[in-house]
């Protein structure tokens, strides 16, 4: 019987975390903050540099795969830039991170200029794509 009650409460939070999404997702979509497009960020410690990126969707596009595909949204431009970008740093002193997703275009650009911004402040060289969203 204790089983049976425990699967009722964590059905019933389930339920309560889902309504709660969907009501901060109608509320985003409402405000025009919702969209397809992620902000991600790779970071060089050694050489205190940052490279933004800006895609569709959430997967994210790997660099450090030699046959990888950039993802949508993402200039060919971008993609090269940021594999040179790559190059000419030692690999093991990277480190990858999506900053926001879900975000509209204009959204992403706002979180891509305040990263941005906060890099630079803390003394970091930022390379952005050029072709970000506008």
């Amino acid at each position: 019987m204790a089983k049976k009650a425990k699967q009722e409460a964590d059905t019933g939070k389930a339920d309560r975390l889902r309504a709660l999404r969907l009501e901060r997702e109608t509320a985003r979509r409402e405000a025009g903050t919702w969209g397809e497009m992620t902000v991600g960020e790779i970071l060089h410690q050694a050489s205190r540099s940052v490279f933004m990126q800006v895609w569709k969707g959430q997967r994210r596009p790997d660099p450090f795969d030699e046959g990888g595909a950039r993802r949508a949204g993402a200039s060919t431009a971008a993609w090269s830039a940021m594999l040179a970008w790559v190059a000419e740093r030692n690999s093991p002193d990277f480190s990858q991170r999506i900053v926001a997703w879900d975000l509209s275009t204009a959204e992403a650009r706002k979180v891509l200029e305040a990263r941005i911004a906060e890099h630079q402040a803390a003394g970091y060289t930022v390379t952005n794509p050029a072709d970000a969203p506008k």
